[in-house]
């Protein structure tokens, strides 16, 4: 009798499993190959590409802030979540008190699936603090940015400079790198905190124009360890 229980009972837990997966409540696992999760002994792990890159030292993809597809021109009239040509907001505002974006608006979430995700302001913070990481300016391939490197474990990942899309352009791809966290600007929500960093200088903030949500900036996923 306990034994046909048990079987009963796994039989129904697979069942579960499967079910949660087409139900959509368990993101199913689609990281591109050659992405790797990478530890530097902080709380999250790192990816070691952009999303988007085939190794680290492509730009990989643009997203506005809070959309998972990538377009041709960036503008408050092209962006998900404004209403027409106008920066007034239809979703994560003061209004709806929405301040972290949800899985299905993280562009890593969407597409990656599993365990990966957009940072959050704390996750870059993090990462940015020297007392965890050392930034070393760098040129690999060809391509300036930064090798970071966690003191922990030694491993490091490589952060290229990407600039950012505005309309139809893409601007100071050769001076800046700009991350997207999943993190709003409660200050002015039309913007939201970023990563960004040049030769002399590695910040978290909102910035100005640079991170304007409907302005595209790249992404490095994260995992939960």
């Amino acid at each position: 009798m306990k034994k046909i229980f048990l079987t009963t009972l796994a039989v129904m837990l697979c069942w579960a499993a499967g079910n949660a997966k087409v139900n959509g409540t368990e993101p199913e696992d689609n990281t591109p190959d050659g992405v790797e999760a990478v530890d530097l002994g902080l709380s999250v792990k790192w990816a070691n590409v952009n999303m988007g890159a085939k190794n680290s030292t492509d730009f990989g993809n643009y997203y506005a802030w809070g959309e998972t597809k990538t377009k041709d021109y960036y503008s408050w009239d092209t962006y998900t979540w404004s209403r027409g040509n106008s920066p007034m907001l239809t979703k994560y505002s003061n209004s709806d008190r929405k301040f972290q974006l949800n899985p299905a608006d993280d562009a890593a979430s969407a597409n990656w699936g599993g365990k990966w995700r957009m940072p959050t302001e704390a996750e870059c913070d993090e990462l940015a603090n020297p007392d965890n990481c050392t930034w070393e300016w760098t040129t690999k391939n060809g391509v300036n940015g930064y090798k970071v490197t966690g003191k922990k474990t030694g491993k490091s990942i490589f952060l290229p400079i990407t600039g950012f899309r505005f309309y139809g352009r893409t601007q100071f791809r050769a001076v800046y790198g700009f991350y997207w966290t999943s993190t709003l600007f409660t200050g002015n929500p039309q913007n939201a905190m970023c990563l960004e960093f040049n030769l002399s200088e590695v910040k978290v903030h909102y910035g100005n124009l640079t991170s304007n949500r409907f302005s595209g900036h790249c992404i490095r996923a994260v995992q939960g360890k």
